[in-house]
């Protein structure tokens, strides 16, 4: 990594809470996860839907940085370029940090929404938005 990055990706300690919740029960489909895994997803997954979402209170360490594979880091990387469109900003590591973490903090919410869904489990409402996406 280039470019002043923060040694952690840091989030809220509500957000945190979330994390541990979906990677620790045993009916989630992300039972099992890392967290840095579970934040990769939430930030591909708040960028898909627009969840770009202002940071509050990021004091929780959730996972360092440097523990990213090359495939991770190019997720990051391009979603990044995709929001604001100038490859330059991957020289500026704390902007980078910023910005996925806010798409973090929107997908990780969004995530745990559906995952509390009364009307449909997890599975079935990621499934139907996977199928339209697609267009099946």
């Amino acid at each position: 990594m280039n470019g002043e990055w923060p040694r952690d990706a840091r989030v809220s300690e509500d957000d945190s809470e979330l994390y541990d919740e979906l990677i620790e029960s045993s009916d989630s489909p992300f039972s099992g996860w890392e967290k840095n895994q579970l934040f990769i997803f939430a930030a591909a997954f708040g960028c898909e839907h627009g969840s770009r979402t202002a940071l509050d209170g990021a004091s929780h360490a959730l996972f360092n940085w440097e523990s990213l594979s090359d495939s991770q880091l190019w997720i990051i990387k391009s979603i990044v370029v995709k929001e604001l469109e100038e490859p330059d900003v991957l020289d500026n590591g704390s902007k980078v940090d910023t910005i996925t973490r806010e798409f973090a903090t929107g997908g990780i919410n969004r995530l745990y929404r559906i995952y509390n869904s009364p009307s449909k489990g997890i599975f079935t409402q990621l499934t139907e938005e996977v199928v339209q996406k697609a267009n099946i």
